[in-house]
């Protein structure tokens, strides 16, 4: 039988009404042992049954469950966390929204406890989406800048990629590869990353080759302080820094809440909005590697 105060913890985080449930979240983070198994739970029934939970744009408990989860840096979670951004293009984005570029990398990071296996399926994934495969692969650079797993092994891990049959034809994924090896420093990689700008897989609008110049410049150990310096922006040790500045989390005046046709997860896009959001988050990459390498 659920605990009464887990049960109910549950069921406010499951109906998303525009405001910030910070009461319910300090209780979670007070009874983080015994709800641990609970919150998995709820991401394994989304598993289940993707589709439906896509559909339902008022469902939240899922996105409390994952940021909850990545916090507890949670090893049990893990499998399921990448099984779920595994599932077939725009379901990830339906059920998460921006979370998919912009939290799913430090989560998978925190939750792997020290084995990067599924990470390096989901980069393998053809399947998979590319925005969430470029999330394992920002995964793998926190890994190597923590010391986790040698950069050498990244490294060769990420050059085995530019043969141009891991994703559809113009697809990004080159391109974002692009940027973790940058990221990890060049070094040795100057010959796989220029064939691969000479075959068009690396798109200089979202990284030149003026970036690789730049790092190369530099040594390898202070590209990796840039990026233990994003590991620790990223992970905010106060969880209420994080969700509550959210946009969706308004005031909670009745004028504001009165409706939440607007207020939807992280970054919701309708169907139809599909390509926009990708724009969006193209030119979003483009404008943070840019800011990054000056």
């Amino acid at each position: 039988m659920t605990d009464p105060r887990i049960a109910e913890i549950l069921k406010a985080f499951e109906v998303f009404d525009g405001v910030y449930k910070r009461t319910q979240v300090d209780a979670a983070l007070a009874l983080q042992e015994e709800i641990t198994p609970h919150l998995i739970g709820v991401l394994e029934q989304v598993l289940s049954d993707p589709a439906s939970y896509a559909d339902n744009q008022d469902y939240y408990a899922h996105i409390y469950a994952l940021i909850l989860l990545g916090h507890f840096k949670e090893q049990r979670a893990h499998r399921t966390i990448v099984e779920l951004f595994s599932l077939p293009p725009d379901v990830p984005h339906q059920l998460f929204g921006d979370i998919v570029t912009e939290t799913l990398p430090i989560i998978l990071f925190r939750t792997c406890g020290g084995s990067t296996d599924m990470i390096r399926l989901l980069i393998l994934n053809k399947e998979a989406d590319e925005y969430c495969r470029t999330s394992a692969m920002r995964a793998m650079v926190f890994a190597v800048a923590d010391g986790m797993i040698p950069r050498e092994e990244v490294l060769a891990l990420f050059a085995s990629l530019f043969t141009g049959n891991e994703a559809d034809s113009g697809s990004s994924f080159w391109s974002f590869l692009a940027n973790s090896v940058c990221d990890l420093h060049p070094e040795g990689m100057m010959e796989v990353i220029e064939k691969a700008y000479q075959d068009g897989l690396i798109s200089p609008w979202v990284i030149g080759i003026q970036n690789f110049e730049r790092t190369l410049s530099a040594d390898k150990e202070q590209a990796l302080e840039q990026v233990r310096t994003r590991i620790r922006r990223e992970s905010p040790e106060n969880v209420h820094d994080y969700m509550s500045s959210w946009a969706c989390f308004r005031a909670a005046e009745p004028s504001s809440i009165a409706s939440t046709s607007s207020l939807k997860k992280p970054g919701w896009k309708s169907q139809s909005n599909q390509k926009a959001r990708r724009r969006k988050i193209r030119k979003r990459e483009r404008a943070s590697r840019k800011k990054g390498r000056r």
